[in-house]
């Protein structure tokens, strides 16, 4: 009994640690970058429309049996684009929460599976010579002790590639997209 006691009162110090650090928040917030050679007007009418999405996706490329539709009128504020994995384990939806033409767009994300999740994608576009520099920063909620296990894990670093690989399709299909933009 003794042996318990002293182990309970040794770990009592790790265990207030642990709570502390799952109670302080600390988003994730990764920010990356691409230059479109198209105009602002273009790459807006791209990040805006949720029927355009799949052709840009990097959700796609990993899982291209991938079940979506969407929502509402597409590229107004409240319109969502929802998926359903079927090759990955992954469900949820996107929708246009704020849009300010053609500057910034902000699309709030609810993840259900594998886990719940509410990140947030705002899209900032400037004009650079005769292109757009897209600047996308994602932030998603999390704990400090959560923020320190998806890192050491890898999965920041992962949602960081997903996040380029988006921006290159996206410049890929604005780029050869124009027209119909």
């Amino acid at each position: 009994m003794r042996k318990i006691k002293k182990v309970l009162w040794a770990s009592a110090p790790i265990a207030v640690i642990v709570i502390l650090l799952m109670s302080i928040d600390q988003p994730i917030a990764i920010e990356t970058t691409q230059r479109l050679l198209a105009s602002r007007e273009e790459v807006f009418e791209a990040l805006a429309s949720h029927q355009r999405f799949p052709n840009w996706s990097p959700f796609l490329v990993a899982d291209p049996n991938q079940k979506h539709w969407t929502t509402g009128r597409d590229g107004t504020v409240g319109s969502k684009f929802h998926w359903q994995g079927v090759g990955e384990e992954s469900a949820g939806f996107q929708e246009l929460v704020k849009f300010e033409r053609p500057e910034t767009l902000v699309m709030h994300c609810t993840i259900t599976v594998p886990s719940e999740s509410h990140p947030v994608f705002r899209y900032d576009l400037s004009s650079d010579a005769n292109a757009t520099l897209v600047k996308q920063t994602f932030v998603m909620p999390s704990s400090l002790f959560d923020n320190i296990l998806l890192r050491a894990l890898g999965v920041v670093q992962e949602i960081s590639k997903t996040n380029e690989l988006g921006l290159a399709r996206l410049k890929q299909y604005v780029e050869t997209h124009k027209e119909t933009l």
